[in-house]
């Protein structure tokens, strides 16, 4: 990706007593009740056509994930508004991938035949799910089934695009939180071609993706016309501009991609997961690209304390990167660290039951990781 430098530019002057206000309204933020919507995902492709996605998972307090095993030929039943029972499936396929709260459906995850689903956090006001009659209910499938809906049954991006039209999608209150999730999700199937599904004023849609990745709030189209905002940015470095009779040099690496939004809003990390995704050099092959992964995605990691709000129960939370997953599509395998343990720990489907009768937990817990002496190596 190439970025030309075109920017516009002016000069403000402020009154001290403008600055304090200012200085104030923008401190005051960091009192002002957050979401927790702060997930980014992005993809890698090898030169060998070897395909990885790499994706962080926020929230504001702890939600007691674990990798969800599920094999083929599992019956599904979807819930509905007014505690109804939606549609009714059997498992095409097996797929691993973490789940939250304890329940029995994913977040993300990753089948046999390596099509990828996520959900994205969203904000009240920025999607809506249509409204959905009784009648519908034999062919509904409420927001909280999605991913599973998507896991079980298609192998690519085309097949989902045929399938979306034929269900309902309505939305239904996950207990655990006390409200109705609000979400977009991210597919991508084993050769890389992504998609976007969202509910937007109660149409449900699906768009390709691109740019190969994705974040949160507003929808999939703001986020491709910010980022022409950013056609500027680019990897090369500038070594100096000229301003008049004086030759300014640049102070250090990085000076193409100055004015990249470093925050952890979604639009920033949109921008910038944009940016970095298409700017790096393609790698080989899938063990070069499961390292990239990580690599990129650990730029993205929220800690403790740096993203601060308030509940619904008025007590503080933390929005930080619970867990990390990067799932190595070529070779049906997921890598997946949590905030205790950096070090990554890998499944391979080809050592899974995917043809067993029930859901398998894998626990993730929180445990602080163990790291490989080498001290004796000193020579």
């Amino acid at each position: 990706m190439a970025f030309n430098i075109s920017r516009g530019y002016c000069m403000l002057s402020f009154s001290l007593k403008t600055f304090a206000i200012l200085f104030f309204l923008v401190a005051g933020l960091f009192s002002v009740p957050v979401s927790s919507s702060a997930c980014t995902g992005m993809r890698v492709i090898a030169k060998d056509g070897s395909v990885v996605w790499a994706r962080s998972m926020e929230f504001g307090n702890y939600i007691d994930s674990a990798l969800m095993v599920s094999p083929h030929g599992l019956q599904w039943t979807s819930p509905t508004p007014n505690d109804g029972h939606g549609l009714q499936w059997t498992a095409k396929y097996g797929f691993v991938g973490p789940n939250g709260f304890n329940l029995k459906v994913p977040l993300e995850g990753m089948n046999e035949k390596g099509l990828y689903a996520g959900g994205f956090w969203m904000k009240e006001g920025e999607t809506k799910f249509p409204g959905v009659k009784p009648a519908d209910y034999p062919n509904t499938v409420a927001q909280t089934h999605i991913i599973a809906w998507l896991l079980t049954n298609f192998a690519t991006i085309d097949e989902v695009k045929a399938a979306l039209p034929k269900i309902h999608v309505a939305g239904v209150e996950v207990e655990a939180i006390h409200q109705v999730v609000l979400c977009h999700w991210y597919v991508m199937d084993a050769t890389g071609k992504a998609a976007v599904i969202e509910s937007i004023n109660g149409e449900v849609t699906i768009t390709d993706n691109p740019v190969g990745v994705f974040t949160n709030a507003p929808s999939f189209e703001w986020h491709l016309t910010h980022l022409r905002q950013f056609i500027n940015l680019r990897p090369d470095n500038v070594d100096s501009a000229q301003i008049g009779d004086y030759k300014a040099l640049s102070l250090g690496e990085g000076t193409g991609l100055l004015g990249l939004p470093g925050d952890f809003t979604p639009p920033s990390r949109f921008v910038r997961a944009a940016v970095f995704a298409n700017s790096v050099l393609q790698p080989d092959d899938a063990d070069a690209a499961v390292a990239l992964g990580m690599n990129l995605i650990a730029g993205f990691a929220i800690s403790k304390g740096i993203s601060r709000g308030v509940g619904g129960d008025g007590k503080p939370e933390y929005d930080y990167t619970q867990w990390t997953t990067v799932y190595d599509f070529a070779r049906k395998a997921v890598y997946v660290r949590t905030y205790e343990n950096q070090n990554y720990k890998v499944v391979h489907f080809d050592k899974l039951p995917m043809d067993g009768g029930k859901n398998l937990i894998i626990p993730l817990g929180q445990d602080y990781g163990t790291y490989e002496d080498v001290s004796d190596q000193a020579r």
